[in-house]
């Protein structure tokens, strides 16, 4: 029949409800669970402000040229929970996404605090999302 992709828990009721109301074969229906991915605005803030101000910051502080991607990879490298894989000897860094996917709704902002913090070690200041992102809402995730 075809795929059918939940994004939040409220979509699972209205799934199950419509499948009941109509006629239609259920055999070969797969309904899959695709969990939430940080919001665009989110990413538009971490990278379009957290990452480029500390990047900026980075380069004028060092005078060398520091980019968005090795703000990120430092930040990552710092601030992320290690995970530890069954097999291996040695730990993995989690995902800046995966901060939306944890189930902790304070986590992405835990971590932009953490960037924060960083940024102003060094006098760099970094505005928190609601002050350069109209209608940012933290919690929001994109589906």
């Amino acid at each position: 029949m075809g795929n059918m992709i939940i994004r939040n828990t409220e979509q699972w009721s209205d799934c199950f409800r419509f499948l009941q109301r109509v006629d239609i074969p259920k055999s070969g229906l797969e309904i899959t669970w695709r969990t939430p991915r940080r919001s665009n605005q989110q990413n538009k803030y971490l990278w379009g402000v957290a990452y480029k101000t500390l990047a900026e910051g980075y380069s004028d502080y060092y005078k060398e040229h520091i980019t968005s991607d090795h703000m990120h990879a430092l930040c990552k490298k710092h601030f992320m929970p290690k995970i530890e894989v069954p097999g291996i000897k040695q730990t993995v860094t989690m995902s800046t996404t995966e901060l939306c996917r944890s189930g902790n709704e304070n986590a992405f902002q835990d971590y932009i605090i953490q960037i924060q913090s960083l940024a102003a070690h060094k006098g760099i200041y970094i505005p928190d999302p609601t002050e350069v992102i109209p209608n940012y809402k933290a919690d929001e995730t994109a589906n």
